[in-house]
């Protein structure tokens, strides 16, 4: 009795760790990757250069990298080129901001202050105090 409870226990506090975990994946686009890290730490990237195109449309079979627990208005999902598993789905807060920042990174855009980072300019997109 006691040993399935301390099981029971065990799962539920390891179910609760892999959440908590969960919810500080982060993604960032660099000049050459798209990075998924944890607590600023790459556990995974995607080089630009193997993004075939970026959309909201959800696959059936894909690699996942959900940072919510409810990620139905918050799916981008990054076609590449190779790999076992083509599609790679991320839940960014802001997804069609992080698409169009994707999306000109791939591109290649030179970005407004020529540090070559890709990064949005000040604009309705990005800052909501601003009115376009």
């Amino acid at each position: 009795m006691k040993l399935a409870v301390l099981t029971l226990l065990a799962a539920l506090a390891g179910g609760g760790l892999f959440i908590l975990l969960a919810l500080q994946l982060r993604y960032r686009v660099t000049q050459r990757h798209l990075q998924v890290t944890l607590f600023g730490l790459c556990l995974r990237r995607v080089k630009l250069s193997d993004i075939e195109h970026v959309s909201k449309r959800q696959a059936n079979w894909a690699e996942k990298w959900y940072n919510t627990l409810r990620p139905a208005h918050r799916v981008l999902v990054v076609r590449r080129r190779r790999g076992w598993f083509k599609d790679f789905v991320i839940t960014p807060k802001n997804r069609y901001v992080f698409k169009t920042e994707l999306e000109r990174a791939v591109a290649g855009l030179p970005t407004a202050g020529g540090t070559g980072k890709p990064e949005l300019e000040r604009g309705a997109a990005t800052d909501p105090r601003v009115e376009s």
